[in-house]
């Protein structure tokens, strides 16, 4: 979360690559975490409480059911709270009326739980809401499993029922201790994200103004991998919430955009004064935009901390001449807070704003054949662990078959990365039932020891939950795993093996999933991760030509803002593969690959879209009278550099297909055009040219996949 960036400017440095650092980032307290933790702990302990006083059955998920609804805000938890009701009542019918055919055939009822595994995960991918389909699979599939567990048919359909009622009282807790305890509106997390946001970037452009470019880099990288898609996300919910909010949503888009685009022009220039050989001193005009953009990123904190939406009008100051690209990115930046300023009154008054119909399925659906081959993967890798369960007549390890379907993601990397975090998870949840149940519970046989040890455990797995999602399944791993072990009877345990076997059985469900997932169809986080990168080329190569045309109008004003807010979400959905592709190296070490570092590739294109921006602003302003002699130079210098981006978007989409020049893209001549117009307009565009060719060289030298 931002916050983690914002409230530790003092200790700002480079943190790449040490786990015990990132870890520590993600655990680290923000605000509202601890009343999250403690709304989850009292509200764990009393369903413990409960199903202890009327001996209900499934006690032992009951606690983990309620910190898998609950999220940080309420309506994301209310949303959870309906699916997961939906969800469950469609499940366990479905689930009774397979019986009623298959229950005591055997021959029948296990290719039934595989066609359900395989129709729940294709809906889970191919859904708009895909847990739905994800909890459709589970349920009915599982249930089906343990039909060999009860003797009559009639306590078969008891335990269906009960398993309603348990998922369906957990909900209902969890959703209205959200609205009770300690309730969190999504528009009070989207203030909050905005005043950290804000409070990094003053943060930073301090830290340049007196010289130390390695500390602004650290504040500012998170808030450039993570891009607007969590801004954006948090402002779709508040929508919803607060009413008066809609009024205003053109300019808070306009603000994250902003945002974004200032926090990445500023992260550019600091890593450029990085990469020079000696540290050169700041001049008098880059001090001057420094300091005002300080300024005024720290009087938008107060205001959003304060009234939530700021009046934007920004502290301008009379403009310095700049030379050098390094000193135009500060420049863009500043021109960025101007146009905040001058499209706010537009944005004032009320708009009808066309909504689009949403469809219930994916765009590719039914096209993409890789959903299909995610099913059966998953199909496959869940059957094996049935059949090994059942074939050693082993129960205890049953969770071998409830892994596969647990951790499924759409690529080897983030499912890998699950299971590592579900491997990890269990380590600590069986650590610490093994404590709790040899040496806590025996020793202080009391109702309150009891209760203080569950609120204490759910305290600790609610704390990791909430932390980012490189670590928040395994606060869930730790609850669940803690609570199968120690809550499996109504009062203390008596017995230590199912936390012994629920750990072998998801090690051995890891391994099964990750062997199916590396050799049949396997979808690679890289190659997705490649994927994205290409749609930004293209939307780069999008940006140029609305850059290129000269047509001030509005509508042209607004395709560009789209543009760039889809190139900035690109590049974030790309850094979050880019991570998951790094687990892949578990199974195929350093193997190379087609294509350049994705590390490297991701720092290019950054640096071709903060290059387009300050080109473009020269292209899109009021022409000078030595530019306007020139009316037709831009479409001629632009159309190569879109046909650039045109052929690098293929290379990375075709790892495997070269293109026949690629070190000759026509570009390179275009420094030298005599016909340029004004000398700072040269300058940005030999820059961008420079951005293009870099990662033209990059793309046409493979290297070697190398763990992030």
């Amino acid at each position: 979360m931002s916050e983690r960036i914002a409230n530790y400017p003092g200790g700002a440095e480079r943190r790449q690559g040490r786990l015990l650092d990132i870890l520590w980032d993600d655990l680290k307290p923000f605000p509202g975490r601890g009343r999250i933790t403690l709304r989850l702990a009292i509200v764990c302990s009393a369903i413990v409480l409960v199903s202890n006083t009327f001996r209900l059955p499934l006690q032992d998920v009951l606690p983990f059911l309620v910190l898998f609804t609950s999220k940080e805000e309420k309506v994301t938890t209310a949303i959870t709270a309906v699916l997961a009701l939906f969800a469950i009542t469609v499940a366990v019918v479905a689930s009774i009326l397979i019986f009623k055919y298959t229950g005591d055939r055997a021959e029948f009822r296990i290719p039934a739980m595989a066609v359900e595994i395989f129709v729940g995960m294709y809906l889970f991918r191919v859904l708009s809401i895909g847990p739905v389909g994800f909890i459709l699979a589970f349920i009915v599939s599982v249930s089906q499993s343990l039909v060999d567990l009860f003797p009559t048919p009639e306590e078969a359909v008891h335990e269906f029922l009960w398993v309603w009622l348990a998922v369906a009282l957990s909900v209902s807790v969890a959703w209205v201790a959200n609205l009770l305890l300690f309730p969190v509106p999504a528009n009070q997390v989207l203030q909050r994200e905005f005043v950290a946001a804000w409070r990094a970037v003053a943060a930073a452009t301090t830290e340049l103004t007196i010289g130390s470019p390695s500390a602004a880099s650290s504040l500012l990288r998170p808030l450039v991998k993570r891009g607007p898609i969590r801004l954006l996300k948090l402002l779709k919910l508040s929508l919803p919430e607060a009413t008066g909010l809609g009024l205003k949503q053109a300019q808070l888009m306009r603000m994250i955009l902003s945002l974004d685009k200032i926090a990445r022009l500023t992260f550019s220039y600091a890593g450029a004064l990085l990469k020079t050989p000696s540290l050169l001193p700041i001049s008098s005009a880059e001090k001057a935009i420094l300091g005002q953009l300080s300024e005024n990123a720290g009087r938008f904190e107060q205001e959003f901390a304060a009234g939530f939406v700021p009046s934007n009008v920004a502290i301008l100051s009379a403009k310095e001449t700049t030379a050098g690209f390094s000193a135009a990115k500060l420049a863009e930046a500043e021109s960025t807070l101007e146009d905040l300023v001058a499209k706010d009154t537009k944005d004032r008054e009320p708009k009808a704003v066309s909504r689009q119909k949403k469809s219930l399925f994916v765009a590719d659906a039914f096209s993409n054949p890789t959903y299909v081959q995610f099913a059966l993967k998953v199909t496959l890798a869940g059957m094996l662990g049935y059949f090994f369960y059942t074939a050693s007549d082993y129960f205890g390890i049953h969770t071998v078959y409830y892994t596969p379907l647990i951790i499924a993601l759409a690529s080897t990397g983030a499912t890998i990365h699950k299971g590592v975090l579900r491997i990890v998870g269990c380590i600590i949840g069986v650590t610490l039932g093994l404590i709790c149940s040899i040496w806590l519970i025996p020793r202080y046989e009391t109702l309150g020891v009891y209760l203080l040890i569950v609120f204490c455990l759910h305290g600790l797995a609610a704390w990791v939950a909430f932390g980012s999602e490189r670590i928040s399944y395994m606060g869930l791993q730790i609850a669940l795993t803690f609570d199968l072990g120690v809550l499996q009877d109504y009062g203390p345990p008596t017995k230590i093996d199912p936390l012994r076997d629920r750990f072998i059985g998801i090690i051995l469900g890891v391994c099964i999933i990750s062997a199916v997932f590396a050799l049949v169809w396997p979808e690679s986080a890289h190659l997705i991760a490649r994927e994205k990168l290409a749609a930004c080329l293209r939307a780069i190569a999008r940006l140029l030509r609305l850059g290129g045309s000269n047509d001030g109008s509005q509508s042209s004003s607004r395709q560009r803002e789209q543009a760039e807010l889809e190139i900035a979400s690109r590049l974030s959905e790309a850094n979050s593969f880019q991570e998951q592709a790094a687990f892949e190296a578990l199974l195929y070490g350093s193997k190379a690959s087609d294509g350049p570092n994705l590390e490297n590739a991701t720092a290019a294109i950054e640096e071709i879209y903060v290059a387009c921006l300050p080109w473009i602003r020269e292209q899109t302003s009021d022409l000078t009278p030595q530019v306007s002699e020139h009316p037709k130079t831009t479409p001629k210098i632009g159309k190569p550099l879109e046909d650039a981006m045109e052929a690098l978007a293929g290379r990375f989409d075709q790892p495997h297909q070269q293109n026949a020049q690629p070190n000759q893209l026509p570009i390179n001549c275009l420094v030298h055009e005599k016909d340029l117009g004004a000398r700072r307009t040269a300058d940005n565009f030999e820059e961008l040219v420079r951005a293009v060719t870099e990662l033209q060289v990059l793309a046409s030298a493979p290297e070697k996949v190398q763990p992030a």
